[in-house]
């Protein structure tokens, strides 16, 4: 029998229902963020305009935008980013996509919050286990930017290239959760999927 215990990130809020671009900039006013990095999903980037929604509500607050985290959020992506937030003076960043982005937000503010510059740089921060089963884990600082997240949870037809039915989804643009998640989460098992 598997056990365990799994402890939930900090959150402080989830918002759903509104436009995500008028909650964003809200969250932003209300952090007094000056620098914001955002990190989009490069479909989203491409094929719609949310990125553009983000720059109009934000205006120059908006200091950077990474849209290149490939799947799986790949280390060089993630250090990439956050030499990129770290030139342009970031003090919040923004996630706009699914999971690769918002797991890179997490990695690019320990980036940030550690000094890491280069991908093999990242290897100081692993939990290691000895050979007496002994875990050692490093000292991590927590990061030194906070994080609002906003999450798609349906992408439009268009992008899918198939039909939307409207009793499971829309292309509503709305479900954000703004968090400051500095917390190691435990791997999850590989999901498969079959593709229609």
């Amino acid at each position: 029998m598997l056990t365990g215990a799994y402890r939930f990130p900090a959150m402080e809020s989830v918002v759903y229902g509104r436009p995500f671009a008028e909650m964003l900039k809200e969250a932003v006013d209300e952090s007094g963020a000056s620098a914001v990095f955002l990190i989009a999903s490069g479909t989203l980037a491409r094929e719609t305009d949310m990125v553009d929604q983000v720059r109009q509500a934000l205006g120059n607050r908006l200091a950077g935008v990474c849209a290149k985290i490939g799947a799986h959020t790949p280390r060089h992506d993630v250090v990439a980013a956050a030499n990129a937030a770290r030139d342009a003076g970031a003090d919040l960043l923004v996630t706009l996509g699914g999971g690769s982005v918002t797991d890179a937000a997490k990695m690019v503010a320990l980036c940030l919050g550690n000094g890491v510059t280069a991908p093999e740089e990242l290897d100081d921060y692993r939990a290691r286990i000895s050979a007496d089963g002994t875990i050692m884990r490093p000292e991590v600082k927590p990061p030194s930017v906070r994080t609002v997240s906003i999450r798609r949870h349906c992408r439009p037809a268009s992008i899918r290239g198939r039909p939307v039915a409207p009793t499971r989804c829309g292309t509503s643009r709305k479900a954000t959760a703004t968090t400051n998640d500095a917390e190691e989460r435990p791997a999850r098992p590989a999901r498969h999927r079959a593709h229609a």
